[in-house]
């Protein structure tokens, strides 16, 4: 006897078959299925899309969908993406929105007309993350970066200690007013609950640099740790895209897990204070429990459960990991994410098709699948991000990091090479002279890449931008340090 679930899937089969008339380019799993937005047989086939109804449609599968994608490739050799003159240029450009007129703040992007409106404002995320990596792609801790600092603490001092006009929680608005430093007080996604951690995270990163802020700092950090300790469950903390909300976010939970784990150390040793230490350590555990829900069966890492495929939980392995070994750059939940991510973007973006029919290398990432903000485009931020991971793994396995057989055979897919330092460093370089071949104005970077066209679109000089570039880039240089003293060991 056939069961039910088995006719369904003969059904799917033949539909798919019945779809494919015009050849293979037809033959799409309704889960790939890419809408091309024509609402008409004729309209479709005039675009060179596919047409296939679907009735009953549970799923609501797109009825005209893009022929089969084109398989993207991240096959490529070492090249590098910046010269040093360009890096000069691209720090020059990520220092000019930082400590903006001496306040401390950091402006989104200096540019008040964009699709999602003005980002003449101090995010706070977007803050704690460039402070940050502004100490971390630092050349030298002079003068200059201990001013920098300094003001960027004033100015949390300043926010973190000001009545909250939302009536919220002052430590949870996600941004402020230019040169006021009040906060926003129209509409917004609001609380964004990753704001607390990722300001610790930067606070003790300066400390590390400048030991002589450590009872300063720890002033402001106890009040964001606190927070992180007590309210790690909420439920109404919005997302980084700052459009949907839920408690369990991977993004926002993994950079907390991180702000803890490192607080209960620094508490120990700073602060003095053994309490706070192990209050912070045993919630980083629970939360590190809470983490391995995410995980598919596959490996897949999922933002939330009603937004599974979202690259926020790229930036998340690299801003989150603390060496431990959890979402570590070769682990399979790592792996998998890159290996899913990337053939869903290059499926999804005509650039990226473009790109691999004319057998370049590469894939630019936009944020999740369904995205519609300024038309659902690529994102320079989380292709350096996605680049930034490569780098890591390159490291990695430079410094013999286990790899296991499954993971290795997914990377080897991915790269369509073999699994090396050396190919994983040029599959990074790959996706980054790819977004480069876009920028039309020496290094200036909008936040967006028009899925089709390939113009910069949206916010102009976004801080975020250069601030992943110049980690990437960073990154790049740890790997081929890494590879350089593998190399060197005797055996």
């Amino acid at each position: 006897m056939i069961s039910a679930g088995s006719k369904f899937l003969a059904a799917w089969s033949a539909l798919n078959i019945a779809g494919a008339s015009a050849g293979d380019v037809c033959l799409v799993a309704q889960e790939n299925k890419v809408d091309c937005k024509k609402f008409s047989e004729g309209d479709c086939q005039a675009a060179g899309c596919c047409w296939h109804p679907v009735d009953p449609n549970p799923q609501n599968v797109p009825w005209c969908y893009k022929k089969a994608a084109q398989k993207c490739s991240f096959s490529a050799d070492p090249k590098t993406p910046f010269s040093s003159e360009e890096l000069v240029e691209v720090r020059k450009l990520f220092t000019a929105n930082i400590n903006l007129n001496n306040t401390g703040m950091v402006v989104a992007a200096p540019d008040h007309n964009t699709p999602g409106g003005d980002y003449f404002f101090a995010w706070m995320r977007d803050g704690a993350l460039s402070m940050n990596a502004y100490m971390q792609t630092a050349d030298a801790f002079g003068l200059d970066e201990k001013k920098t600092t300094d003001a960027w603490l004033a100015w949390v001092e300043r926010a973190q200690n000001q009545a909250d006009p939302n009536g919220i929680d002052i430590l949870t608005e996600p941004k402020f007013s230019i040169p006021s430093g009040v906060p926003y007080t129209g509409a917004w996604c609001r609380p964004q609950n990753d704001g607390p951690g990722l300001r610790a995270i930067t606070l003790m990163a300066l400390v590390d640099r400048n030991p002589s802020a450590a009872d300063r700092a720890w002033k402001v950090m106890k009040q964001e740790l606190d927070w992180v300790a007590a309210n790690y469950t909420r439920d109404d903390g919005c997302d980084l895209w700052e459009e949907v909300r839920s408690a369990d976010l991977f993004w926002t939970r993994f950079t907390m897990r991180k702000a803890l784990l490192q607080g209960s150390q620094f508490a120990s040793k700073f602060g003095k204070d053994k309490d706070r230490s192990a209050k912070y350590a045993a919630v980083a555990v629970e939360i590190t429990k809470a983490l391995s829900s995410h995980v598919q069966a596959d490996g897949f890492v999922c933002e939330v459960d009603f937004r599974c495929k979202d690259a926020a939980v790229i930036d998340a392995f690299n801003v989150g990991y603390t060496d431990d070994e959890v979402f570590a750059p070769l682990s399979k939940p790592v792996v998998s994410t890159l290996s899913g991510l990337s053939e869903m973007f290059c499926n999804d973006f005509n650039v990226n098709q473009d790109a691999a029919q004319a057998g370049s290398a590469g894939v630019l990432f936009g944020r999740y699948k369904g995205d519609i903000y300024a038309g659902g485009n690529p994102w320079i931020l989380l292709t350096a991000s996605a680049a930034n991971l490569f780098y890591r793994q390159a490291e990695a396995l430079a410094q013999n990091k286990a790899l296991d057989d499954e993971s290795s055979k997914i990377l080897e897919q991915l790269l369509g090479r073999k699994v090396s330092p050396q190919n994983l460093i040029g599959a990074g370089d790959a996706a980054l002279i790819l977004m480069k071949k876009f920028l039309t104005n020496g290094m200036h970077m909008n936040e967006q890449i028009d899925r089709n066209s390939g113009q910069l679109i949206s916010a102009k000089d976004l801080t975020w931008n250069y601030a992943n570039v110049l980690k990437a880039m960073k990154g790049r240089r740890a790997a081929k340090s890494a590879m350089q003293t593998a190399q060197t060991v005797v055996v």
